[in-house]
C-alpha cells in the first residue's frame, strides 16, 4: 500500500513538473517577444546575425529555451526559502546577469556587433528575464519560508570575517582567469577558424584586454553566485549541484541552444568547452563561499 501511494506521489510530482514547466516555457517565449517588440518602439536596432536567422526557427528554440529553463530553474527556484517577491528579484539578478549581462561584456571584445545591436538584445533579455523570473517565483515554491534574503546574506557574512570574504572572493574572481585559459586553449584548434571568417562577426582581442576582462567577469560570477548560495541554505553538495547546474544552463546550454547563427560544430564545442568550464568554476566558487547553516 505505502509503494502504491509512494508511485502515485511521484507521478503526481512530475505531471506537478510537467504542466508547470509548459507554462513557464509559453510564458518565456511571450516575454522575449515582448522585448523585442519594447525594443523595436525604442529604435534600438536589432542583431544583424540574428536577424537573417529564419523567425520560425528562432521561435522553436526560444521555446524549447523555455522549457529547459523551467525543467532546471523552476527546481531551484523551490529550494530558495525566501518570500516569494524576493525569490522573484533573486531569480531575475540571476538569470539576466549569468545568461545576459555577463555575455554582452564579453561580446563587446569578441565580436563586431556594434553595441547598439548588443543593447537591443539586453534590452529584449531583460523583459524576458523579469517575466520568467515572476513566473519561476509563482510557480515554484518552496515547502516553507525561513527568512528573507537579506537576512540569509547577513548570517552567512557573519560565518567569516571581512578579510576572509574579501580575499575569498578575490581568488574566486583570479581563479576563473586560468580555468577559462585552459578550456579556451583545448579547443582553440577548432574555434579559432571561425573566429577568423569576417562573415561570423568573431573577433580575438589581445591578453592586454582578456585578462582583465575574465577577471572583471571572474568577479561578477562570484558576486552573483554568492546571493544564490547564501538563498539556498543548503549542504555543501547540494549547493554545488545547484551551482553547477546554474551555470551550466545559462552559461552554456541554453546560450548555445538560442544562436542559430553560429555554425553547429561551434556551438556543440563552445557549449562542451563552456559546460566543463562551469563545473570547475562552479565547484570553486562553492567551496571558496558556502558556509554551513543551523539546518545543515
Amino acid at each position: 500500500m505505502s509503494d502504491k501511494r509512494s508511485h502515485q506521489s511521484r507521478s503526481r510530482s512530475a505531471l506537478g513538473l510537467l504542466w508547470r514547466t509548459l507554462v513557464v516555457g509559453l510564458g518565456y517565449t511571450v516575454a522575449v517577444m515582448i522585448g523585442g517588440m519594447i525594443t523595436q518602439a525604442l529604435g534600438v536596432p536589432m542583431p544583424s546575425m540574428a536577424a537573417d536567422v529564419d523567425q520560425s526557427q528562432m521561435l522553436v528554440l526560444l521555446s524549447l529555451s523555455g522549457l529547459l529553463f523551467g525543467l532546471t530553474m523552476g527546481p531551484l527556484s523551490a529550494r530558495l526559502t525566501v518570500p516569494g517577491l524576493q525569490r522573484a528579484v533573486l531569480l531575475f539578478v540571476v538569470l539576466f546577469i549569468l545568461n545576459s549581462l555577463i555575455n554582452v561584456i564579453e561580446a563587446l571584445f569578441f565580436t563586431t556587433a556594434p553595441p547598439a545591436e548588443l543593447l537591443a538584445g539586453l534590452l529584449t533579455s531583460a523583459v524576458g528575464h523579469a517575466g520568467l523570473a515572476l513566473l519561476l517565483a509563482a510557480l515554484f515554491q518552496p515547502a516553507s519560508v525561513k527568512g528573507g534574503l537579506v537576512s540569509a546574506l547577513r548570517e552567512t557574512l557573519a560565518q567569516r570575517r571581512w578579510v576572509s570574504w574579501i580575499g575569498r572572493f578575490a581568488l574566486a574572481g583570479v581563479l576563473y582567469v586560468p580555468i577559462y585559459l585552459f578550456f579556451g586553449a583545448i579547443i582553440s584548434p577548432i574555434v579559432l577558424p571561425y573566429y577568423q571568417q569576417l562573415e561570423m562577426g568573431l573577433t580575438v582581442p589581445g591578453f592586454d584586454v582578456i585578462l582583465p576582462l575574465e577577471l572583471f567577469r571572474g568577479l561578477l560570477y562570484a558576486l552573483t553566485l554568492f546571493l544564490l548560495i547564501a538563498a539556498l541554505r543548503g549542504s555543501r553538495r547540494s549547493t554545488a549541484f545547484w551551482v553547477v547546474l546554474t551555470l551550466c544552463v545559462l552559461g552554456s546550454w541554453q546560450p548555445m541552444l538560442q544562436a542559430a547563427w553560429w555554425p553547429i560544430p561551434l556551438r556543440v564545442t563552445h557549449g562542451l568547452e563552456i559546460t566543463v568550464d562551469s563545473i570547475v568554476q562552479g565547484l570553486a566558487i562553492t567551496l571558496l563561499l558556502w558556509t554551513p547553516t543551523e539546518d545543515v
